[in-house]
């Protein structure tokens, strides 16, 4: 049998060579990941023209002129920047500039159309894009629209905005003082309405195109959108069909432009919104809150966890923008104490992660700020005051903070604090120096732009240290965070060292490091000193892991577990609230690679959970007890006392509970004579991926939510439970389960299994699978499953060991030539959501040749080997 096996080998090779090589096209434009941005808020950057109010307070705003001069320009030229990030610059009230006006037109205290193209173009000629911050989901009271249809339901402009009542006189919106006393006011639109829609957009599409000439090139090169949801909380239309309508337009005038959003919603990661015609980025709120406490507090935990939720949560092909500061945030020199050594670790955070840098103006030389308490939006001034061209406060110095005396009179920067470009320019050990050479470092080296991240353990909790992974380069960066010096112990055990050892080199300073070798790689020593960091260029290899299926998606459940895997239909409408808290269907399917369980539902993303109980071996309990497990999870505990069916003790407890948009999922393993409880980790709501980050998951546990849910069951109605498609997806483990990886071992063992929704205050709603009675109120707090009709628990049998069913991609149709294309295709390390594993004759070895002829011996009406 050997021939045929090296021909089945050799064949494949060709096949896939065929298949999988192509040629690279060229690159045409400077890809997203290569960008370092920074944000301006256009008042508080540069004058140009002494501008005073009422002839008298030199108010100096900064214009459209002090942005286009030559030391503007040239500062961020030489910062290194490479995208340059406007902050409203459309007619407001606000100092701000939000809560804007017809965007089509200028702010005036800014200048005119032409000095706007003046800075664009000067930008352009310096190789900087230029982004713009715009507001697309509501418009200034003080607008033609709302004056036309306040109080007037007959005008043209009714359907296009959020009126509440009939008369409109009530709205979506709100209203403020601005910090010069005049009054702000804001309405939603109604996107649903095409007019309102299409006005707002070609609002935006100006821009592309200033002159209207067909030729893009004088005109801005992306967005940056505020306030964004897939689906906001107030409705009336600013969901992801809109923005998906809004972004196609606008690449369909200029492609290649870059459109990213600020999610409404700071807990989340937000990139639901980065579908395939969304979003190409959004910005990263957990990351900078993570990084903004791991430089305070002095510890890496955070950092390593953020950054691998947010990895988890950022779809093939997007990106997020990483930041650790923003106009909405005290400035992060006030909130390190302003430590210049924190601040210049904060810029090596900042500068190494793997996602394009945000930098906030200011921050490179320190500027500080905290929020104030005056009534009125100039209390976020103190995180804007003007940029610090020079020592002392003097034109061409923004000085537009004057207006509101509180803010003023309260103000942080002063003269001759040494935190201006002036003072630090050139200055050797310099913030300012310190972010020059941190960007030129990032800028001229591949991996640190567009590399992977590999996270490497140490045996300091104060240190951060990963690996950028490029083809054609690997970078070492380990960062201290910690006020004392560390001899850290890296793990490179994942790496190779090509020749059997390489000396990293400073990329900063141009200093050897201490040899890596293949003998120390597992305990690499590198000595840090206090507030310092190590950006190592070094001679390793890497294979990436295999990927996780890409089944467990939380999508397309049924389709993925296959009708033969249903094991039970809701039969209690939920009592929990409609497309919020239900539980639709309960899939289970043993494969190779571990128990995969679907459960088709919506869950509140408070706090509540879903509790799934697995009965895999003797010695588990039926009356549950988790007092021994203090929080978090609070709702654990107080699972104790309930008491499920005669004849189901379970051995293991998973409680996924989901909050502010991501999972969290703890293992505890149950026996009479006691339990342990294993936080296995955390993932994103919607991601689409299983994995899991931060926890401890050796087997490789996946868990996946998908919360889209709008169909099912209802309040009052099982009818449509079948209808459900996504939800909770998970595998589970053999080894976790304590269940033999040998299919043939596997063959006649038992499972039990139960799922139930409980909120987060302990209470089990009436969303158990299988279901209660069509009649069943809340369960309650440690409930008596006895005392409620029927079984609440179903029961697996693994079957018997032997190969598997010629419907390779179990669509329902065999033999067929699409079984043999999607069985290639995964042997090659293709996808295939619906597809069996490549194991196919079960023998816990693959890929093998056996396989592939095992599968032909079935297509053919043979027998498995």
């Amino acid at each position: 049998m050997k021939t045929p096996h090296r021909f089945f080998s050799r064949t494949i090779s060709l096949i896939l060579a065929a298949c999988f090589t192509h040629e690279l096209s060229a690159q045409t434009a400077r890809p997203f990941q290569d960008e370092v941005i920074y944000q301006i808020m256009p008042i508080a950057w540069r004058d140009s023209n002494n501008d005073q109010q009422g002839g008298v307070t030199p108010t100096r705003f900064g214009d459209f002129g002090g942005l286009a001069s030559a030391p503007s320009l040239d500062y961020l030229q030489s910062l290194g920047v490479t995208m340059i990030y406007l902050q409203p610059i459309f007619p407001s009230n606000a100092y701000h500039g939000y809560q804007h006006g017809p965007a089509d037109t200028l702010n005036t205290r800014f200048g005119t159309q032409a000095q706007l193209q003046t800075f664009i173009d000067g930008a352009h000629a310096r190789n900087m894009k230029v982004i713009l911050d715009f507001v697309a989901y509501g418009v200034s009271t003080n607008s033609t629209y709302y004056s036309s249809a306040f109080n007037n339901p007959a005008s043209q402009f009714d359907p296009w905005l959020a009126f509440t009542n009939t008369g409109n006189t009530q709205y979506q919106g709100y209203t403020f003082n601005t910090w010069n006393g005049t009054s702000v006011g804001f309405i939603h639109w109604n996107l649903t309405n095409a007019s309102a829609a299409a006005t707002v957009t070609n609002w935006a599409r100006k821009w592309l195109d200033p002159n209207n000439d067909g030729n893009t090139s004088d005109g801005v090169d992306g967005f940056r959108l505020d306030h964004i949801y897939a689906n906001a909380p107030e409705g009336w239309g600013a969901n992801i069909a809109f923005w998906e309508q809004f972004c196609t337009s606008l690449r369909a005038t200029k492609p290649g432009i870059f459109i990213f959003g600020e999610h409404g919603d700071w807990g989340s990661y937000g990139t639901e919104v980065l579908t395939p015609n969304g979003f190409d980025a959004v910005l990263t709120k957990p990351f900078e809150f993570a990084a903004r406490d791991a430089v305070r507090d002095e510890l890496a935990a955070g950092l390593y966890s953020s950054m691998a939720n947010t990895l988890l949560a950022t779809p093939t092909g997007k990106v997020v923008v990483a930041q650790t500061n923003d106009h909405d945030s005290d400035r992060i020199a006030s909130v390190w104490g302003g430590n210049t050594a924190k601040q210049k670790v904060g810029a090596a955070v900042l500068l190494s992660q793997p996602f394009p840098p945000n930098i906030y103006y200011g921050d490179e030389i320190g500027m500080r700020g905290t929020k104030g308490n005056w009534g009125s939006d100039a209390n976020d001034i103190p995180m804007r005051e003007p940029f610090k061209w020079l020592a002392v406060n003097a034109a061409p110095m923004s000085n537009y903070w004057v207006l509101n005396t509180s803010a003023y009179n309260s103000r942080f920067s002063q003269n001759n604090d040494g935190r201006s470009v002036q003072e630090q320019q050139g200055v050797a050990g310099s913030l300012l120096e310190t972010y020059r050479s941190l960007i030129a470092a990032r800028t001229n080296n591949i991996a640190l732009r567009r590399g992977s991240y590999v996270p490497i353990t140490n045996n300091s909790t104060r240190v951060w240290s990963f690996v950028r992974v490029h083809n054609d380069q690997k970078v070492l960066v380990a960062i201290n965070l910690g006020n004392v010096a560390v001899n850290a112990s890296l793990d490179l055990s994942a790496f190779g060292v090509a020749s059997g050892s390489t000396t990293p080199v400073d990329l900063l300073t141009g200093a050897s490091r201490p040899t890596i070798t293949t003998a120390n790689r597992a305990a690499y020593a590198l000595s840090l000193q206090p507030y310092s960091y190590a950006i190592l260029n070094a001679n390793l290899t890497y294979t990436p892991p295999p990927p996780p299926p890409q089944d467990i998606d939380g999508r397309s459940i049924p389709q993925d577990a296959g009708p033969a895997n249903l094991f039970a239909s809701q039969t209690a409408p939920t009592n929990m609230t409609n497309n919020v808290a239900e539980l639709n269907q309960l899939f289970v399917r043993a494969t190779d690679d571990g128990l995969r369980v679907g459960i088709t539902s919506n869950v509140p993303t408070d706090g509540s959970a879903i509790v799934l109980l697995v009965e895999s071996g003797t010695g588990g309990q039926n009356v549950l007890n988790t007092t021994p497990f203090t929080p978090p999870p609070a709702a654990l505990q107080l699972l104790t006392g309930t008491m499920l069916d005669a004849g189901f003790a379970p051995n293991h407890i998973y409680f996924i509970n989901f909050y502010n948009g991501a999972i969290y999922v703890d293992h505890v393993t149950v026996a009479v004579g006691g339990s342990a409880k294993v936080y296995q980790g955390s993932g994103i709501v919607g991601s689409g991926a299983g994995i899991l980050a931060g926890g401890t998951n050796p087997n490789g546990l996946l868990v996946a939510m998908d919360n889209s849910n709008t169909a099912g069951i209802t309040s009052t109605s099982v009818a449509a439970a079948a209808t459900a498609t996504t939800g909770l997806e998970a595998r589970l483990p053999y080894a976790d389960l304590g269940v033999p990886l040998a299919a043939g071992a596997r063959a006649g063992q038992r499972l039990r299994i139960a799922a139930g929704l409980v909120r987060v205050n302990g209470t089990f709603g009436n969303q158990w699978l299988p279901g209660c009675p069509a009649s069943a109120g809340d369960l309650g707090t440690a409930p008596n499953l006895n005392n409620i009709p029927g079984s609440q628990f179903v029961l697996l049998t693994f079957p018997a060991a032997g190969c598997d069913s010629i419907d390779f991609n179990n669509n329902g149709v065999f033999p067929e030539d699409q079984d043999i294309v999607d069985f290639f295709n995964v042997l090659a390390g293709g996808t295939c959501a619906t597809c069996n594993d490549i194991d196919f004759n079960n023998n816990q070895v693959f890929p093998e040749d056996v396989d592939v002829v095992d599968f032909f011996n079935v297509l053919a009406g043979g027998t498995c080997s």
